[in-house]
Order: structure tokens, then sequence, then C-alpha cells
């Protein structure tokens, strides 16, 4: 196999009830595979609030924007809600959704490195849906968001 320097890594952690996953490198087919298993149970729970964290991606493909997609169609059915951070910072990401005309249908976060950007009340953030105040943080069945305070690490080279 030939190895083409292509990296992928994401970072999760939890703010409030909030999972954030901060992902950086090639979001390419590898990537969106490695992915796919944890993005099903974070978005499988009752009322999912996930921050996709963009601003270090410096490609992403079909494949990545599927993953973004599915996690939107999965999140809207429980009710949930799904931001994009950092997509201003990343001309690759913010190409694709441009092109793909797919800019609007995410809500984007525009300041996600401020704490309280993560809250329904967030300056940058968008405005908050009716319901956001579910009380219902806990996955159904096997997913579950991770611990707060305790970031995990994934990399694939």
């Amino acid at each position: 196999m030939v190895d083409q320097g292509r990296t992928f890594t994401s970072r999760e952690h939890v703010v409030g009830a909030t999972t954030v996953v901060e992902l950086s490198g090639e979001v390419d087919i590898l990537a969106a595979t490695t992915l796919l298993t944890r993005f099903d149970e974070i978005t499988g729970a009752r009322c999912p609030d996930l921050v996709l964290d963009v601003r270090d991606v410096t490609f992403i493909d079909c494949c990545g924007m599927s993953l973004l997609c599915r996690a939107r169609r999965r999140i809207e059915v429980k009710a949930g809600r799904l931001r994009l951070a950092g997509v201003a910072e990343s001309r690759s990401v913010l190409r694709l959704l441009r092109l793909t005309g797919l800019l609007s249908a995410f809500d984007l976060c525009l300041d996600p490195s401020a704490d309280a950007a993560f809250g329904p009340a967030g300056e940058g953030c968008a405005e908050p849906r009716p319901g956001e105040d579910c009380p219902c943080a806990r996955p159904e069945g096997g997913g579950r968001p991770a611990a707060p305070g305790a970031p995990t690490d994934s990399a694939v080279a």
C-alpha cells in the first residue's frame, strides 16, 4: 500500500449536554469510515446536540460530505441539533458546501472557542430551536456521549 501522506484526526469532548467533535486533516473515505460508528452512536441518542468543528479540515470529499449529511438527517429525526463550527476557516469545507448548495442546510456556529458558544444563548451560534432545552441528553440503547471533561482522540494515518 502506498502512503500518500494523508492524515485525519478527531478529538471529542463534552460541553454541558453538547458533544463537540473537532475534525482535522483530510475527511475522505478513510476518515468517514472511521467516524461512521461513533457518529451513529452520538446521533442515535434522544435529542442529540452535536457540534462539528471543521476549522482544521484541509480536504473534504463526497464521502466526508455524505457523513455530514447522514449525521444531519439522523439528528433531525431525533429532534436534536447539529452545528458546524469553523466553516469560514476551512476553505475546503466552505467550498464544497457552497458547490453542493448545502451551506444553508446546516446551522453554523461562528465562535466555538468560547464555552458559552455551545449553549443555547451562545454568541455567534444560530438561534436555538423550540424545545432545545430538552433534558434528555442521555442516549437510547448502546450509544453514549463521552463523559464531560474526558476527551477521546482517534487518528488515522
